[in-house]
């Protein structure tokens, strides 16, 4: 399979090729959701949305830099 770029809220945080490799990538980034998110897997990636912190954000909007 062709590795297809992750969405965080419209952010780019890396590469996966599969679902079970987009949830290592979002532990690996220490990156979780407060409640379910939204997800879809497009022809170029996978696109979730909702509510995303990282180890160093109290609450707030996903704000964390490209890979």
């Amino acid at each position: 399979m062709q590795p297809k770029t992750v969405h965080v809220s419209d952010v780019p945080i890396g590469q996966a090729s599969t679902w079970e490799e987009v949830h290592v990538l979002l532990r690996a980034k220490g990156i979780w959701f407060l409640g379910k998110p939204a997800g879809a897997e497009g022809p170029t990636g996978f696109f979730l949305e909702g509510t995303a912190r990282d180890r160093g954000q109290e609450r707030g909007r996903f704000d964390i830099g490209a890979a």
